[in-house]
């Protein structure tokens, strides 16, 4: 079954690929005398984060894409209940299984985000079970984001 989803995965990103050079190979005429327009923005940047950047507050340009890798452990339970606020634009989360065998054995929990639009945001999270009560002594991340 994995490996289904595996080859339909390359499939799919295969075709994708083939049609954004399909696209890129077109060009629309344009009259004599009338200027290109020229791209203004710098190309989007990328950003991985991690628990070592805990509260930390980081710049980064609008268009830009956040990954944020934290590890987890569902098989105890425990799992990450994320917020993030506007300004940070939700793409995808993945859980990544750990490459052991050994049962019981933690994960790494991804989430992508774009930087949407220019301002204050963050990203927040808290490592607890679902059906318990918050008492404020469970493991926290948080980030802050300067969109500009």
């Amino acid at each position: 079954m994995v490996l289904r989803k595996s080859i339909s995965s390359v499939l799919v990103a295969g075709l994708l690929a083939l049609c954004l050079l399909g696209a890129g190979c077109t060009s629309q005429p344009t009259e004599e005398g009338t200027p290109t327009a020229t791209p203004t923005h710098a190309a989007a940047e990328e950003y991985a984060f991690n628990e070592t950047n805990n509260n930390e507050i980081v710049t980064v340009s609008t268009g830009s894409e956040i990954t944020i890798s934290l590890d987890e452990n569902p098989t105890t339970g425990y799992e990450w209940n994320i917020t993030s606020s506007a300004g940070l634009e939700y793409v995808n989360d993945t859980y990544i299984t750990p490459e052991t065998e050994l049962v019981g054995a933690g994960g790494m929990h991804v989430w992508q985000y774009l930087a949407a639009e220019p301002g204050a945001a963050g990203f927040t999270a808290i490592y607890k079970r679902p059906w318990e009560e918050t008492t404020g002594n469970e493991t926290t991340f948080s980030m802050a984001f300067t969109i500009e």
